[in-house]
Order: C-alpha cells, then structure tokens, then sequence
C-alpha cells in the first residue's frame, strides 16, 4: 500500500505500473479460464458457469491485492491518468472476480475489488469514468455483476480480520452506493436484472439483511445521538461542567468524540440502507410483501418510525445535525414513502398487527411532524393518512380478536412468538410453528 502511494505522486509511474498490471491481469485471465479468448481482453462467452481452476488457487493473493491498492490510490489523487491507459483487462479481470467469488478462499479480496469498483464511481467521482464504464458495460456485467454483488452483501459476515463486524458494513455500503448507481444509470438493463433478482426467492436473505442492517444501523445512531446530546447539554452547564474533576471532563470528552465517530459511520450506513428500500420498493413490491419477510418489514418501518416520531423524538436533538449526516426529516418523508409504495391488503395486516410499535397514536405524530415541517405536498399527506386510518382499522380489528382468542389452547400458537399460527408446519423433530416466522428464520 505504501508503494502504491508513492507511485499516484509520479504520473509517468503510474501509468506504467497500470500498462505492466495490463499484463498481469491478462496472464492472471488466462491461468483462471484457458479456454477463453482473452486477446481482446473480454470473454468470448458470458457464460456465469467458471469452473475452480486449481492452478489459480495456487496464485499468491497479493497479485491481486496490489493491483487493488493501486487503483484505489489512484482513484484518490490520479483519476485522470487512467484516461489514457488501456485498461481493459484490469477492469474484466474485476469484473469476473466479482461475479466469481467462490474462486476465493478470502473474501476480504473480493472485498478490495468491489471497493475498486465503488471507488470508480459516479457517486464517489462525481461523473462517470472510462474503467467503471468498461466494468459495467459488458453483457456479462449486465447479467450477472448485480446478483454476484447481492449475494456478497449477504454472505459477508466474515472477512477473517480482527475487524471483520465493522468491515461488513463497510463493504455492504460499498455495494449499496454501486446498486444505486447501476440502478439509476442510463441503461436500464441492470436495472431490470435487479427487479428479476429481488423476484426469485433465493433472495429473500439479501432482503432480510437490508431488514437486520436498517434497525440495528439507526438503533446504534440514535443511540449514539442520545449521549451527544446529553453530553452536549452538560457541556452547555458552564457552572456544572467547570464543578467536575479534569479527568471526568477528558473521559467525557473522549465518550463524545467516540459517539461521534460512531454516529457518522452509521448514520452513513443507515442513509443509503433506507434509500435502497425507498426506490426499490417504488418499482418492485412483491418480494417485500412475501408471507416470510412482510411482518418483519412493517415491524421495521413501525419502530423507526416511532424512534423518529415518537415521544422520545425530542432526545435526538443535538448541535449540527449534519456534522453527523442525520438528516431525520429525510429519513421520516423516504419511510413514510416505503409505507405508501408497499400499501395492500397484506401489508396492512402486518403494519397494523405489529404488536411492538404500531400504535394509531404514532400515526398521528407522524403526520403532525409532515404537517408541520412541510415535508410533503398536501396530496401526499392526505394519501398517508388515508393509510393510517386503513391500519387503524386493521388494529381495532386485531384487538377484538385478540380478546376472542385470547384463552387459545397452546396447540395453536407458534411455541417461538406464542401468536396463534396462521400457517402450522410439523418440522421433523415434530415441532409444529408457524410457516411464515420459520421461513423467516431460516
């Protein structure tokens, strides 16, 4: 990493360490498929099926890893000389590792390579540039980049190092900001292969994932939030602050800048995590609205609505918000959106069957705080409220037939949630739950 710094100072040197990685990334394609054609420095075929080359395996990983560190580094202080290299085997040996990963025993390499990408991005680089256009370009990338990218972002639990519980989030916001990216692009085949993705079931983690990532990412903000303000607020008590001893002043002091740094990182997370729901749950509904992931979706939208609108909302109130990147009406407006884009007659059930946040009182806030931060057009407004009175319904029914039910033999409840079961399965151990929860576990 320290020579790839050095080496983006010097541009004659880079570009010839991007011609001589040229060369490598071409030798590199030809020991992991032979029987391609790689003269032209794309594949003859785009067939996903690649088979484990044993000779590859045996390849050093720090080929690979420098050729990373390089381009990173170079995305950073040279975007420009890339402009004039060819670059066309770096950027298909990226884009067949990507869409390869099982070839790797070390997923912090695919990692590097995916933060290429992000790094040559729009979103990073402020306009297009020529080797992220010539990575998402091809009909293999159209085809199988996105999927490769979702099952990354599923799978990436972990990276083998000490920091592997943080690296995930890093990686996954990686993939978010180029799924945004390919998602709004010109060319809407990545858009369309997205949309045939989130409708085949085997998705359906990626899914529960974005479900996990959102509440866990706002739960650790707004928590983070809470003690900077209160630290803030001590702080602000000149007399009370200049009472406490020199080392509880520094302790608290550290407590707030490690707060900061928290809140910022996840907030950052969270942001484009409730993005992703808010523009694919415009287009596509369906695979939100399955039997296994509806409940958990509603439960999700019900809590972090609450934790924004709610009685305790005044408590996130701190000095700079943006310094931290929480930009709570933003967050309010996409949410209330997710609930609009996903309204049906499922999704009501389980917004208003929600026994842990659903409340018609939050619905009420909520739309107070639209009203009042004229956050919404007058149209918009009144279509949520529409909605609000539809889950209002939903749960005075909910609660009538909780009173009915309420001494149900045991038999007929999940032994997990204790809610009378819907959709009873017998597991082999011969325990009988509830189909929907199940799917939703495994």
């Amino acid at each position: 990493e320290k020579i790839a710094q050095i080496v983006t100072f010097e541009s004659e040197l880079l570009q010839k360490f991007t011609e001589f990685y040229g060369r490598v990334c071409q030798w590199v394609l030809g020991v992991l498929d032979p029987g391609q054609a790689w003269s032209s420095g794309v594949a003859s075929s785009d067939s996903p099926e690649l088979p484990i080359n044993k000779l590859f395996s045996t390849l050093p990983e720090f080929i690979l890893d420098d050729i990373a560190d390089t381009l990173i580094q170079s995305s950073r202080f040279r975007i420009n000389i890339l402009a004039n290299v060819n670059v066309q085997y770096i950027s298909t040996l990226i884009q067949t590792c990507v869409c390869h990963p099982a070839h790797f025993r070390n997923p912090y390499l695919v990692s590097k390579l995916i933060e290429v990408i992000y790094m040559y991005s729009p979103d990073v680089q402020g306009t297009s540039t020529h080797i992220f256009e010539m990575i998402i370009t091809p009909a293999t990338s159209e085809k199988y980049l996105l999927p490769a990218l979702l099952n990354f972002y599923t799978d990436v639990e972990s990276t083998g190092a000490t920091s592997e519980f943080y690296d995930k989030f890093s990686i996954r916001y990686h993939i978010s900001i180029i799924t945004k990216t390919l998602w709004y692009a010109s060319n809407t085949t990545h858009r369309l292969t997205l949309i045939q993705c989130l409708g085949d079931a085997k998705y359906v983690r990626f899914i529960n994932m974005l479900i996990n990532d959102t509440t866990f990412l706002l739960d650790e903000s707004i928590d983070a939030l809470r003690s900077i303000r209160d630290t803030q607020k001590l702080m602000a008590d000149t007399e009370k602050w200049e009472e406490m001893r020199e080392e509880d002043k520094a302790a608290k002091l550290k407590q707030l800048a490690q707060d900061e740094r928290q809140c910022k990182s996840y907030l950052t997370l969270a942001n484009e995590t409730v993005q992703m729901f808010h523009y694919l749950s415009q287009s596509i509904q369906q695979p939100f609205l399955r039997a296994e992931l509806v409940d958990r979706v509603a439960a999700m939208l019900n809590y972090n609505l609450q934790q924004l609108c709610g009685p305790k909302c005044a408590d996130l109130k701190v000095q700079d918000p943006k310094k931290y990147g929480f930009q709570p009406k933003e967050l309010v407006k996409q949410i209330t959106d997710i609930y609009i884009n996903l309204d049906s007659p499922v999704f009501l059930e389980a917004v208003g069957g929600d026994e842990r946040s659903y409340k018609p009182e939050l619905f009420a806030l909520a739309i107070t705080r639209l009203v009042n931060a004229n956050m919404k057009s007058a149209y918009e407004i009144e279509v949520f409220s529409h909605f609000a009175e539809k889950c209002k319904k939903v749960y005075a029914t909910k609660q009538e037939m909780d009173l009915e039910f309420d001494d149900a033999p045991d038999e007929y409840r999940d032994p997990l949630m204790s809610t009378l079961m819907r959709n009873p399965v017998r597991l082999p151990s011969g325990v009988v739950m509830d189909k929907p929860l199940l799917s939703a576990i495994c």
